[in-house]
């Protein structure tokens, strides 16, 4: 059980180590077509799930439906196009996934 300290204010030093610490926590969402083990809008704190890392060596596509949280609306907006680059990617990580055993 953590311990806790009442009364206490943070240093401005130290609220600017938890707000750097957060930072390097990259957050990853997955917008990508579900699959076995990941579904879509799964999210990763500190880059991509290692248990994907074969796949995501072997799929370029695939590591592309990993994108920050903040970008997701403009994704959706791409996937309504077939030809955008996006639809293409997500086509091609569908595409490989079907192909894994």
């Amino acid at each position: 059980m953590p311990t806790t300290i009442k009364n206490q204010k943070a240093s401005a030093e130290q609220v600017s180590q938890v707000i750097t610490d957060s930072v390097k926590h990259e957050i990853l969402l997955y917008v990508g077509p579900p699959i076995k083990g990941l579904q879509r809008f799964s999210s990763f704190v500190g880059g991509f799930p290692e248990h994907f890392k074969e796949h995501l060596e072997k799929s370029p596509a695939f590591k592309k439906m990993f994108i920050q949280p903040e970008k997701l609306r403009e994704f959706e907006q791409s996937l309504l196009d077939d030809f955008s680059v996006e639809s293409i990617l997500y086509k091609k990580t569908k595409e490989y996934f079907s192909e894994v055993k």
